[in-house]
């Protein structure tokens, strides 16, 4: 078994480095930054995690350590073995697909739902969020589309009224932070992803909730299969 304290020193640092600073509360905060060092591969499958080294490199006791990682192996992502501890799962990448799927589901719920709800002023609004999208695209502007990306479906979220589904979609919503950071890396990426918000955004303005469903979770494994180069509907 490879251990922790033997990869990705720096990445972790930078990870690590500002749990005491988020706004959030630090028990959230080290989830938060234990889960994304895992998913970006800066703590590899099968490394072992070190609660009394996490705890350093992060600034806080022992305690939201622990918790975090029994969060962590509820969602598919962390392993106890008996008196060895604690490791990173080897089936992270299956863990990250399956995840994705619910939250497409989910997603696609929320354009549904916004298709049917959306009134005249928010048309208004998503119309003017698109039309910023579109700029950035043009100028390739990553970090800035990074932050509208997000925007449009918390916009979608908004719209749809549903505090229920908002509640789950924010459930996962680590794993689309991290799946849509990985992909705006890639230049060619940047066109996909806004033909796609595009075509979502029209189907909510036409008021068509079927086809808004679709191309809602359409985009979300598309992104997922170009991320991973698999096909999204296989688990293996």
């Amino acid at each position: 078994m490879r251990v922790m304290e033997q990869h990705g020193v720096t990445n972790l640092e930078h990870i690590f480095g500002n749990v005491n600073n988020q706004i959030s509360s630090v028990r959230d905060a080290v989830h938060e930054a234990i889960k994304y060092a895992i998913l970006s591969n800066a703590i590899p499958p099968g490394s072992r995690l070190n609660e009394r080294m996490l705890a350093k490199q992060m600034g806080v006791s022992t305690t939201p350590i622990k918790e975090a990682l029994r969060r962590l192996e509820l969602e598919g992502l962390v392993v106890t073995h008996q008196r060895k501890g604690c490791f990173v799962s080897t089936q992270v990448m299956t863990s990250l697909k399956e995840i994705t799927w619910v939250r497409s589901a989910l997603e696609g719920v929320s354009a549904r739902l916004a298709a049917i709800k959306i009134t005249e002023q928010e048309m208004n609004r998503l119309t003017s969020l698109i039309d910023k999208m579109k700029a950035a695209t043009e100028r390739k502007d990553s970090q800035e589309l990074l932050e509208l990306n997000a925007e449009f479906h918390q916009r979608i979220r908004q719209i749809a009224k549903n505090d229920y589904l908002l509640q789950q979609i924010n459930a996962v919503r680590e794993y689309d932070i991290f799946v849509r950071n990985k992909a705006l890396i890639v230049e060619e990426e940047l066109d996909v992803a806004f033909n796609e918000h595009y075509h979502i955004y029209q189907m909510i303005m036409a008021r068509d909730p079927d086809r808004a469903e679709e191309a809602m979770v359409t985009h979300i494994r598309g992104t997922l299969r170009r991320l991973t180069g698999e096909d999204s509907d296989r688990s293996g």
